[in-house]
């Protein structure tokens, strides 16, 4: 499965004033509604007021403030994975290590390093690269030396987008490459920062919340979407087994059809073939049986690529 994490505060902002009602940021309507259209999951990451809120969350919102808003506007939200600690716990579910990230990648059978993240911080970009995902970076109005200060971004391999319109339409540009290449690129990874990040030998702490809104559309994600995912090569070579699968039937039934024709049988096998049965009977039985084990089989492969991703 695949998934866009969006942080919260990429999507809401104040109006000019400390008081001033919320609106959403420049883009976030028009990139939700085009979200809604894709089946890629949209999880909302809402560090809230725990011990890894950031200095550029909106401290007063909570995440019903922000689903409610990308309701009105059309928008779709599957899941919310929130940090349910105080200030004063100093957690690990965002911040210092990507818990949210782990959290829901476990819950939900998520592939991180086909997933991405729509985030406005660059401690979120080192947070993604931990862990394989995508990053984008947000910037709704700002310069990247607000954010760099001057300096190169560490690490570089990440797009900057200047609104969350844009940053979305890079996930759908990137999606669309992954269905022409018949797999995705390779994950995002940066060895040399990890450590800066969590000290060797140390297991971090962290139980995040995970709100899933939309069970209906989860399941159905887990099946057809990852099958036709699967590497294009892969498919070719699926079709072609079944096809002989087919015409080995085919050859086996024109030699038994002979066989019954012109050569005796023991008595055992008058039973073994059902003979007994009516041959219109007969053959809707194993028509149904075989509908069956298809049936099964398509099931057990679909569940297979979705844990799997499909590719290697």
């Amino acid at each position: 499965m695949k998934a866009v994490f969006v942080k919260q505060s990429c999507l809401l902002q104040k109006r000019q004033g400390a008081t001033g009602p919320l609106e959403l940021c420049a883009g976030v309507q028009e990139g939700l509604q085009s979200l809604s259209e894709t089946d890629l999951l949209l999880i909302l990451v809402d560090p809230g007021t725990g011990g890894c809120s950031e200095a550029a969350a909106l401290d007063d919102v909570t995440s019903e403030d922000a689903l409610a808003h990308i309701q009105r506007v059309g928008g779709r939200v599957d899941a919310i994975v929130l940090c349910p600690h105080n200030p004063e716990d100093a957690c690990d579910c965002w911040g210092t290590y990507p818990g949210f990230l782990y959290h829901a990648a476990a819950q939900l059978e998520l592939r991180l390093e086909e997933c991405y993240l729509l985030c406005n911080e660059p401690n979120d970009v080192l947070l993604a690269h931990m862990v394989g995902c995508r990053p984008i970076f947000c910037l709704d109005g700002h310069s990247i030396g607000d954010f760099y200060d001057g300096h190169q971004p560490e690490p570089r391999d990440f797009p900057i987008a200047r609104s969350f319109q844009a940053a979305v339409e890079y996930v759908l540009a990137e999606e669309e490459a992954n269905e022409l290449w018949g797999h995705p690129r390779p994950p995002s990874s940066m060895p040399q920062l990890e450590g800066d990040l969590v000290p060797a030998g140390e297991t971090p702490e962290f139980s995040p919340t995970l709100k899933v809104l939309s069970p209906l559309s989860v399941a159905k994600k887990l099946s057809w979407p990852s099958l036709l995912r699967v590497d294009r090569r892969a498919r070719q070579w699926l079709v072609l087994f079944v096809f002989g699968g087919v015409w080995l039937s085919l050859g086996i039934a024109y030699i038994l059809t002979h066989l019954y024709r012109v050569q005796p049988f023991p008595e055992f096998v008058y039973y073994l073939t059902l003979q007994f049965i009516p041959r219109p009977a007969r053959g809707a039985l194993f028509i149904v049986t075989g509908v069956v084990i298809v049936a099964v089989s398509v099931r057990a492969f679909s569940h297979l690529f979705s844990n799997q991703g499909g590719t290697e």
